[in-house]
């Protein structure tokens, strides 16, 4: 793994990034300390690959800042991207608590800040700390449920709807505007793995929903202009559109 390592943080600024995981939510501050004691806080540059699939991982990762994508790569170098991971969230678990090689590829979309826990650690608190151990099971619950959403969307969502619901889905649910603007959290080649289309069809799909009225465009800003219309394509019977 090719990581450039930069001096240790303050405890408390450890601490603090790991407080506000949301599998440390809930854990006493001792234990936060002591996970704190042995974390490491790494600095890896945009393109890293951070781990390679059948590697073993001795720690959990969490993104302190950054964006790290989650893929599987073909044999002939094509690619699928199962999941990116952003700011204050966590990656890795599966291999670490199974004791497993991992299935998947690990690489920084940008310069990022990961926050490195060992698996030691880990157990000790899953041993001994009830909440962490179901804020553990919550999280990797949410993540089946998220997977089974996913399934749904390539099997039962045609292209266009799939792109509606992830257009929905960048926008905070506590905003109740008509309008928003959110931004692509990756560039569209990735966003476009993400939801199982090729390139050229989410940027035709992009300039769709715009002639429609339904969104505006500027590079990597989108202007959600009717969300209510939007919300309605990505329910909506599937069109017919190949990806």
């Amino acid at each position: 793994m090719e990581i450039v390592g930069i001096p240790r943080r303050a405890h408390n600024l450890l601490s603090g990034v790991i407080a506000n995981l949301p599998l440390f939510r809930h854990s006493t501050p001792q234990h936060l300390s002591e996970i704190a004691r042995h974390a490491r806080a790494h600095h890896v540059r945009k393109g890293t690959v951070i781990y390679r699939r059948g590697e073993h991982l001795h720690g959990l990762f969490a993104v302190a800042f950054g964006m790290v994508k989650l893929s599987l790569r073909g044999g002939n170098g094509t690619e699928k991207v199962l999941r990116l991971v952003g700011a204050g969230e966590t990656f890795g678990e599966p291999p670490v608590f199974l004791e497993r090689e991992t299935p998947v590829e690990a690489t920084a979309l940008s310069d990022s800040m990961l926050v490195i826990i060992p698996a030691g650690p880990l157990v000790a608190l899953l041993e001994s700390d009830a909440s962490f151990a179901r804020s553990l099971v919550a999280n990797l619950c949410l993540r089946v449920e998220n997977l089974v959403l996913d399934v749904e969307a390539a099997s039962l969502r045609d292209a266009r709807q799939r792109v509606a619901c992830y257009l929905e889905s960048l926008v905070d649910m506590k905003e109740a505007k008509a309008r928003a603007t959110v931004r692509l959290a990756a560039t569209k080649t990735v966003i476009a793995s993400r939801l199982g289309v090729t390139k050229e069809t989410f940027s035709r799909l992009l300039h769709e929903l715009a002639e429609q009225g339904l969104i505006a465009v500027a590079k990597r800003e989108i202007t959600l202009l009717d969300r209510p219309g939007l919300a309605a394509l990505a329910r909506g019977a599937p069109a017919a559109v190949s990806p």
